[in-house]
């Protein structure tokens, strides 16, 4: 089911055609690029061999045991992650700091009359959705509607919402919201809906359709999840970029969180506004034209990503082979390996998108992206990748096999105390307090230099007063991370064996707000067992020696209070007042900001319905409205034999009628929804019946109905318009 496409454009997509060796506008020089990288990894190779030379130092006393060996084996690409991360840090700073401009920054290849100058190319927005807050997401899409509208150069753009949402109420949401938000935008062959009837290959499937079917008509497309904010302006220069630059086929902005409501989300909002431009700055230096993209707030060169990016099935069975899940470092790699550039776009605003709200919520995102970026496994041995494309499916890898390797690491640790063996001797204790020392400074030192530089320049906030207290924030949320570290890492091992013994992961729609608090009850299910771990743990820890319970106690604590940690760090009482953990797109929101909070409080008031109502609003509303019924109907496709199962939807809309929405499955419901005689039959018996025919949940809709008539369903999603 699908709107009419937009006709195709007068202008030819044979100018976005140019070959990298056409043009090498965008690609950094090949002279920048080592000398970039030779800096970086040199950095990194240094100070990964001190501290393997540091640990073999602490551990070559009597000669190295086995368990010793292993021990110094897990501990070398733990403490190459480590210097990675320090040292993109630190270039970080040093590269937000330096007198001159970065010479890569694509924002200095539009000059004051590009700014000026007319676009030339259409391009598309897309935003997948998946069992999504119906709302949420198309107060998103007026939101950004609206921002790009004041630039002027709205014309240029279309949008489509591709829905993959197997839950029949979400999908008629939809439909109702998309023709509601085209009523009051005037916005129809401007903002299209599709919704697919089978959500193949997840979003990289809805992607690869829309690119089937559409993608010849633009030159670029703009990918936005369902959370995603961008200002209208940022969306205008990331084309005027790409036009200037057409050696490059992907910019990936960076996309701040935004909308935290509980405590955990506060402080990743927080951190990630604070730490994240330094990192950026320092991937944006060693990365070049080899950058990651991240599936969401980026531009697409649309022709070679049509022509070289198709995902290619993975060998071996799923979960670690079939589909890919984690396309979006795929599509880096392909598009990197076509020769055209990946590129980061260094800017902080502009580019938004929202959080997990809780540790569990986090923890069942982390869930699906390990198994795909574990999945990326068979890609690193592939032929013809850029070796920096490589290692970015090697820090993929790791970003999750880090945390067993540091379980393994723990656990060595354990077996080594035990023996007695390991820090004797003078030589051997100065190594391990030089070895602490190090990996100590290059834990904290970046995060020092990063408040240095917000104290004394103030790139959040001006006031002098929010500077201090932005030290504050930094003091609590590193105790808060090492707190939440230690959990990470007991149930990312779980995740990582778990994809090699072949449990897949189910598609779930992802929750983006904590709504009506959290059920006590899934914590203390969730982290009893690491808690008993970390009991356990503490208890073998002291019969084994007191300096090793000492040293290991910060990890056992973490482990023991999980319940308690994921509990308070799911709270909802906001820290604002206090000044704590503050965003400047809380303090200062821009415009694309605040109008979707203004829009959303809104639709906040419209008129309350039952809770079981308000569950199958979409199944409500497509069988009582007229307006909604018909425009589900229309949408629909006729069946090519519309006598095939007639008999069994009939009875299955009986069943509906007299027993409820419980009565049938989830999949039938949906089967009945593709029907469109069916769900014509279905709004007349709801009227025609008498009421003792009815299901108590059709009494009640009914009453409901009557009470807000004359048009109450489409009321609520129009009363947007009236208050404009």
């Amino acid at each position: 089911m699908n709107t009419s496409p937009p006709s195709s454009s007068s202008e030819s997509n044979n100018s976005s055609r140019l070959t990298p060796l056409q043009t090498h506008a965008g690609i950094p020089s090949l002279a920048t690029t080592r000398l970039r990288r030779t800096t970086f990894f040199s950095f990194v190779f240094l100070g990964t061999v001190v501290g393997i030379w540091l640990m073999f130092l602490m551990l070559d006393v009597d000669g190295v045991t086995w368990y010793e060996a292993a021990l110094l084996a897990v501990f070398v690409p733990l403490y190459y992650q480590l210097n990675v991360g320090f040292w993109t840090a630190l270039i970080g700073v040093w590269m937000m700091n330096r007198p001159k401009p970065d010479p890569l920054d694509l924002n200095r290849t539009i000059t004051n009359d590009d700014l000026e100058a007319p676009l030339n190319a259409t391009t598309a927005i897309i935003v997948p959705v998946y069992n999504e807050d119906v709302t949420r997401v198309f107060e998103g899409v007026r939101a950004v509607y609206n921002s790009l509208q004041r630039t002027g150069k709205l014309e240029h753009f279309d949008f489509f919402i591709l829905s993959d949402s197997d839950d029949s109420n979400k999908w008629i949401e939809e439909e109702a919201a998309w023709l509601e938000l085209c009523r009051q935008l005037n916005a129809f062959g401007r903002i299209f809906y599709r919704k697919r009837r089978t959500p193949i290959n997840r979003k990289s499937g809805n992607v690869s359709d829309f690119c089937r079917r559409w993608g010849k008509r633009y030159r670029y497309m703009i990918v936005l999840d369902a959370d995603s904010i961008m200002a209208g302006s940022l969306l205008v220069n990331m084309v005027r970029i790409m036009e200037k630059n057409p050696g490059v086929g992907i910019i990936q902005t960076f996309p701040k969180q935004i909308g935290a409501d509980t405590l955990l989300g506060r402080v990743m909002q927080f951190a990630q506004a604070l730490y994240g431009p330094a990192f950026i700055a320092g991937l944006n230096y060693w990365q070049c034209g080899e950058a990651n993209f991240w599936g969401h707030n980026a531009i697409i060169r649309l022709a070679p990503f049509i022509e070289y990016c198709a995902l290619p099935p993975l060998p071996e069975k799923v979960p670690f082979g079939g589909h890919i899940m984690s396309h979006d470092f795929v599509e880096a790699a392909l598009m990197r390996k076509a020769g055209y550039a990946v590129r980061l776009l260094y800017t902080d605003e502009g580019s938004y998108e929202e959080g997990p709200p809780t540790l569990i919520d986090t923890l069942k995102r982390d869930r699906r992206w390990c198994l795909g970026n574990m999945q990326h496994f068979w890609l690193l041995f592939a032929k013809g990748w850029h070796p920096i494309s490589r290692l970015n499916f090697y820090h993929g890898i790791m970003s999750y096999v880090s945390s067993p390797l540091w379980f393994l690491f723990l656990v060595l640790g354990t077996v080594t105390a035990s023996t007695g063996q390991g820090m004797m001797g003078q030589q051997a204790t100065f190594a391990g307090q030089l070895l602490l020392g190090l990996t100590v400074m290059f834990i904290f030192l970046p995060k020092m230099l990063i408040l240095m530089d917000e104290v004394l320049t103030g790139r959040l906030f001006k006031p002098f007063r929010l500077r201090l207290l932005t030290v504050v924030s930094s003091l609590l949320d590193t105790f808060i991370f090492a707190f939440m570290a230690p959990i990470m890492m007991i149930f990312h091992s779980q995740f990582v064996v778990k994809t090699i013994l072949g449990q897949g992961v189910r598609w779930v729609a992802q929750r983006r707000k904590l709504g009506t608090g959290i059920d006590w009850r899934e914590p203390i299910l969730t982290f009893g067992s690491t808690a008993i771990l970390g009991l356990g743990w503490g208890a073998l820890a002291f019969f084994i020696s007191k300096p090793f319970l000492l040293w290991i106690s910060p990890v056992l604590i973490a482990l023991v209070v999980a319940i308690p940690f994921a509990i308070m760090t799911s709270s909802t009482r906001s820290l604002q007042r206090f000044g704590l953990f503050l965003t400047p797109e809380e303090l200062y929101p821009p415009p694309v900001l605040q109008a979707l909070e203004e829009h959303l409080d809104e639709v906040k008031d419209r008129p309350k319905m039952q809770p079981e109502l308000e569950q199958r609003f979409g199944l409500v509303q497509v069988c009582l409205d007229p307006y909604v019924n018909g425009l589900h109907v229309s949408l629909l496709r006729r069946r090519k034999n519309p006598h095939h199962s007639r008999e069994y939807f009939i009875y299955l809309s009986h069943k509906l009628i007299s027993q409820g929405p419980n009565s049938i499955t989830s999949r039938e419901l949906t089967a009945v929804m593709y029907d469109a005689d069916i769900v014509t039959h279905l709004h007349y018996e709801l009227w025609s019946s008498s009421e003792d025919t009815l299901a108590p949940f059709w009494k009640l809709a009914i009453r409901q109905y009557n009470l807000i008539a004359p048009n109450p369903f489409i009321h609520l999603l129009a009363q947007k318009e009236v208050a404009a």
